[in-house]
C-alpha cells in the first residue's frame, strides 16, 4: 500500500474536519438544538395543561349547576306559607332547609377550591407560553446564525472536498473505501503511525507479532481505538 498518498490525502481531509468540527461545536447550533427540546417540552405542557383548565372549568360549571338547583329550593321551601303547616311539617321543611344551606356552604368551598385550581393552572400556561415564544425566537435567532456560519465557510469546505476529489483518483480504491468508512464512523485521523511498540494515538502496546504484521505488510487496525497503524519508517 503507497501510505504516502493516503497520508496526504489525510492531510488535506484533517482541514475539512476541522472546519466540520466548528460548525458542529459552534454555540449557535448548541443553542438552537437545545431549544427544539425546550419548544416541545413547552408546547406539550401547554396541551396538558390546557386540557387540565377544561377539566377543572368542566367541574366548575357542574357544581354551579348544582348551586343553583340547591339555591332555588332553598328559595322554594322559604317561599312556603308555614302559617298553616302542622309542627311535623314545619320541622320536616326546617331539616330540608338545613340540609340544602349546608349543601349550598360545601358547594361553595368546593367551587372556590376549583377556582383556585384553575387559576393557579391559568398562570401556569401563561408562564409556559411565555416559555414557548422565547425558546421558539431563540431558536430562529441562532438557526438563522448557524445558517449563516455554514454559508460562509460553504466556499472553503467545497474548495477542499473537491481537492480531495482529485487526490482520490490516486489512491487505492480499496484503502479509500475502508479510510471513507472510518471517516464516517467519526474515528479522525483514520492513519496513524506506529511508535515504538505501540498505537500513536491510543497508545495500545501491540504484541510482537502485530509489530510484525505492521512492518511487513505496511498497517495494520488497531484493536482498541480501530485506527490503521502504519509503519513510519516505510514512509521516510
Amino acid at each position: 500500500m503507497d501510505i504516502k498518498k493516503i497520508l496526504e490525502y489525510q492531510k488535506k481531509d484533517a482541514e475539512l474536519n476541522k472546519l466540520e468540527k466548528e460548525l458542529v461545536k459552534s454555540e449557535c447550533k448548541k443553542i438552537y438544538q437545545d431549544m427544539i427540546s425546550v419548544v416541545k417540552q413547552a408546547q406539550d405542557k401547554s396541551a396538558s395543561l390546557e386540557a387540565q383548565a377544561g377539566y377543572i372549568k368542566a367541574e366548575i360549571d357542574r357544581l354551579n349547576k348544582s348551586y343553583k338547583e340547591n339555591s332555588n329550593n332553598v328559595s322554594k321551601v322559604s317561599s312556603k306559607d308555614f302559617s298553616s303547616m302542622k309542627e311535623e311539617e314545619i320541622e320536616n321543611l326546617i331539616s330540608m332547609m338545613e340540609a340544602l344551606q349546608n349543601n349550598l356552604s360545601i358547594l361553595e368551598k368546593k367551587m372556590l377550591a376549583e377556582a383556585e385550581k384553575l387559576n393557579i393552572t391559568l398562570t401556569e400556561f401563561e408562564k409556559t407560553k411565555k416559555l414557548y415564544g422565547n425558546a421558539k425566537a431563540k431558536y430562529i435567532d441562532n438557526k438563522k446564525q448557524y445558517e449563516e456560519l455554514v454559508k460562509a465557510k460553504g466556499p472553503e469546505m467545497e474548495k477542499i472536498k473537491q481537492e480531495l476529489r482529485e487526490m482520490e483518483k490516486d489512491i487505492d480504491q480499496k484503502v479509500l473505501a475502508r479510510y471513507k468508512q472510518h471517516r464516517q464512523d467519526n474515528l479522525f485521523p483514520i492513519f496513524t503511525p506506529l511508535s515504538n511498540k505501540s498505537c500513536s494515538f491510543c497508545m495500545l502496546e501491540l504484541s510482537a507479532v502485530e509489530v510484525d504484521k505492521i512492518k511487513s505488510q505496511g498497517y495494520l487496525e488497531c484493536d482498541n481505538c480501530h485506527r490503521i497503524i502504519y509503519n513510519s519508517e516505510n514512509n521516510k
